[in-house]
C-alpha cells in the first residue's frame, strides 16, 4: 500500500478499526502486520511531515528487507526505507490474550499458561516505580541488538515500537533513552536514523 502520509495513516487507521476485538488483542490475521509495522510507519510518516514537503509512505507487508519505505519532496529530497520492529514479550502476549478472555489483565506479576487446559493464570504483584521503564528500554535495547547484527542496505531507517499508556511526556523519553543507551550503542550504528515510538502515546523521537 502506497499514499501520501495523512491518506495513509487514516487507510491503516481504518483497517485497525475493522478488526474485531479477537483479532486486535490476539494478532490474529493481518492485525500483527498492522499493528506492528503499518501503524507505527505511519506514524513516522506524519511526524516528518512539514508544510512545503510532500511525503509519501509505503508499506509492503511481506517478508522483504524492508518493511516500509519514505519518500519526501520539496526543501528536502530524499527517500529511505523502514525496519520496523515491534516491543513484545511472551508474557506480554499473554497479558493481551487474557485482557481479551476476561476484560482484565495484572500489568505486573507472575503469568503463565496452563497444560493442558491452556488457561492463563497471573497474579497481581507490586513493582518498583521504574519497573515499566526499564522493562521498556530492555526491550528496545534488545531489538536494536537484533537488528543491528544484521545485514540492511545502507539507506535504512530502524523504527522501534511498543505500548505503554503509563510511560509520557519528555522526562520519561531522556530515562528511557539514559537506560536504553546502557544496553545498546544507538549512535555510530549501520542505520541512517533510529527512530522509537510509544504506540500508546504516539509520542515518537529520533534516538539516533
Amino acid at each position: 500500500m502506497r499514499d501520501t502520509a495523512f491518506s495513509f495513516a487514516a487507510e491503516v487507521e481504518r483497517q485497525i478499526h475493522a478488526l474485531s476485538a479477537e483479532e486486535f488483542h490476539l494478532r490474529q490475521g493481518k492485525s500483527k502486520v498492522l499493528l506492528e509495522e503499518w501503524y507505527p510507519i505511519s506514524r513516522l510518516a506524519l511526524h516528518l511531515k512539514q508544510p512545503g514537503l510532500e511525503v509519501h509512505v509505503e508499506a509492503f507487508g511481506d517478508s522483504g528487507v524492508a518493511d516500509g519505505r519514505i519518500e519526501e519532496r520539496g526543501f528536502r529530497e530524499r527517500t529511505f526505507d523502514v525496519q520496523a520492529t515491534y516491543v513484545e514479550d511472551y508474557e506480554g502476549a499473554l497479558r493481551r490474550e487474557l485482557m481479551h478472555r476476561q476484560g482484565f489483565s495484572p500489568g505486573a506479576g507472575p503469568i503463565k499458561r496452563l497444560k493442558p487446559s491452556g488457561s492463563i493464570v497471573a497474579e497481581m504483584a507490586a513493582v518498583d516505580f521504574d519497573h515499566n521503564l526499564k522493562q521498556a528500554a530492555a526491550g528496545i535495547a534488545e531489538q536494536f541488538n537484533k537488528k543491528a547484527s544484521k545485514s540492511y542496505p545502507e539507506n535504512t531507517a530502524l523504527l522501534i515500537s511498543f505500548d505503554d499508556m503509563t510511560l509520557i511526556g519528555f522526562r520519561m523519553w531522556r530515562q528511557l533513552l539514559t537506560v536504553t543507551q546502557e544496553r545498546a550503542t544507538l549512535t555510530g550504528s549501520k542505520f541512517n536514523a533510529v527512530y522509537i515510538i510509544n504506540c500508546a502515546t504516539n509520542e515518537l523521537i529520533k534516538a539516533a
